[in-house]
């Protein structure tokens, strides 16, 4: 995240307050428009259920000034919170306002934080058909200006009838077991060559240099592998330092980093001009662009010429068969899912290391679950044997709870709904904090503790809200690459056990947040070999 110092950004605050006076204005006068569209039955909702509602102006509030609202408490010198360690910052606000607080971001929009799982089942109960989120603007902006790509601005830009209309095309096959199984094989392989690849690179310590990036490129290979039917070589033995694959992974790098400094920036002047921030942003999403399109050419030459062979159709050609799928949306999926499908799984893949790594005795109940599976430790894991891994699963599980891949959820309702006693308006952005919720005492036993047990139901005694722990969200909106993501976890995770030994002995290591959250030490992690 770029950071100001107080001096500059007051600087910059008295340029530019004849654009920024403008924007509260206008919020305003959104919210007042939607609040006039509340039902008769919603009405109702409210004045016989609610009958001692408290309003919205009496809810606990970060303190908020004209023009910048909030975003002062992020600033260096004059703030108090962490802008990089989001889970930090909302853990400290729960501790001083409660379960329900609300803050104003740049004096653009309003959101409410939500501790309490009582209140995000409702949010996710009262999103409708089309779940309203806050769309990534930067990426909308830039795929606009480039519309000769894009016909939309893909699943994490749109919204209403045209993201349903969009998701509605590739869901079924994305999230059907059986079309994910069928990529096994190939994760088995793509494992294989990991493992391999990280034998070649390691040092005399056992350690990988640069591990993160290695798993970077497992990834990479493998959501390549769903998205375009091929391999792009990312976990070969040899590979030139400026490969066109490594520049996808610096690319995407550089696109979280944007999107992250342009959503979050205080004042976001690049809405008005080209600032540097946006122009480091656009050109890492052409890198991006056109790499991935260099492979999605030689992937539809490749479909062309196995249209006639008789087998079942990749999620790829499934896609191009769609004849109400435009070829421009067909683009945009597959981008989406290049560019989604590297930090997320390489971010969990890491997190799940230092956890068995930090918790020798679960490492070795889990080695021996896998060693009970997998007698000779060169074998392809079959879907049955997946199946048979429930501890190696709980283990990824209690992962998530402790390092998910995002903060929590955003919802936008088009309706007023009531949270934790109080009135909320409609169009107020809703912000589910998952992480900190199952990070407390009251909603886990020993919440900070690695404990894969409280997954296991026969060893489970514990109760918990269903919507506490929701990884890849919930409801129509939830992650449709959830499937994918999951066996890929586990067929790595499961291959690097039965190899290894996972150590870990320098700083403890947490995470920091650029729109996902992202490991905050390097992964000097020791992998000694196995015997047997």
């Amino acid at each position: 995240m770029v950071t100001l110092s107080a001096r500059s950004f007051v600087r910059l605050l008295l340029q530019n307050t004849k654009v920024l006076c403008s924007l509260p204005k206008l919020q305003l006068i959104h919210q007042q428009k939607a609040s006039t569209r509340v039902s008769v039955a919603e009405q109702t909702f409210f004045n016989e259920g609610h009958q001692n509602v408290k309003p919205f102006s009496e809810m606990p509030c970060v303190k908020s000034y004209p023009i910048i609202g909030s975003t002062w408490v992020y600033l260096p010198l004059i703030g108090k919170y962490d802008v990089k360690r989001f889970h930090i910052s909302n853990t400290m606000k729960f501790q001083e306002y409660g379960k329900i607080v609300k803050e104003n971001v740049g004096g653009r929009f309003t959101t409410v934080l939500l501790f309490d799982p009582k209140d995000i089942e409702i949010m996710f109960r009262h999103e409708g058909k089309y779940p309203a989120r806050t769309a990534i603007e930067s990426l909308l902006a830039y795929r606009k200006m480039r519309e000769k790509y894009f016909r939309t601005a893909g699943l994490l830009a749109i919204q209403g009838k045209e993201w349903y209309n969009l998701r509605s095309k590739v869901q079924a096959q994305m999230l059907r077991p059986k079309s994910v199984q069928s990529y096994l094989n190939q994760m088995n392989q793509i494992s294989d060559d990991m493992i391999a690849r990280m034998i070649h690179l390691m040092d005399n310590m056992g350690e990988v240099p640069d591990f993160l990036n290695e798993l970077y490129k497992w990834s990479l290979e493998s959501v390549a592998f769903v998205a375009l039917d091929a391999r792009l070589g990312c976990v070969d033995l040899e590979q030139a330092p400026n490969s066109r694959s490594q520049r996808l992974i610096v690319a995407v790098n550089d696109i979280f980093q944007g999107m992250n400094d342009l959503e979050f920036m205080p004042l976001a002047l690049w809405r008005y001009f080209p600032t540097r921030t946006w122009k480091r942003f656009v050109n890492a999403q052409d890198v991006f662009t056109e790499t991935a399109m260099e492979y999605l050419n030689k992937a539809l030459e490749r479909i062309k010429a196995s249209a006639e062979e008789d087998r079942e159709m990749t999620f790829l050609e499934t896609m191009l068969s769609k004849k109400q799928m435009d070829f421009r949306d067909v683009i945009t999926m597959v981008l989406d899912m290049l560019m989604a499908g590297i930090d997320t799984t390489s971010h969990s893949m890491a997190f799940v290391l230092y956890h068995l790594a930090k918790n020798p005795d679960v490492q070795e109940r889990a080695y021996q679950e896998v060693r009970s599976v997998l007698p000779h430790k060169n074998k392809s894991l079959s879907v049955s044997e997946l199946n048979q891994l429930r501890y190696v699963k709980a283990c990824i599980k209690e992962n998530m709870r402790l390092n998910p891949i995002v903060q929590g959820t955003v919802r936008e309702l088009d309706h007023e709904v009531v949270l934790s006693g109080y009135r909320i308006p409609p169009r107020v952005l809703l912000v589910a904090q998952n992480m900190v919720a199952c990070r407390l005492e009251e909603n886990f036993p020993e919440p900070l503790k690695f404990k894969p047990e409280r997954w296991l139901k026969d060893e489970d005694e514990n109760k918990t809200h269903p919507f506490l722990f929701i990884p890849f969200g919930f409801g129509p909106r939830m992650c449709v690459g959830k499937r994918i993501a999951e066996q890929e976890i586990l067929v790595l995770v499961t291959k690097l056990l039965r190899r290894f030994r996972v150590e870990y002995h320098h700083e403890d290591i947490d995470c920091y947040t650029r729109l996902v959250n992202v490991p905050d030490k390097p992964l000097r992690y020791q992998f000694v070999e196995r015997k047997n």
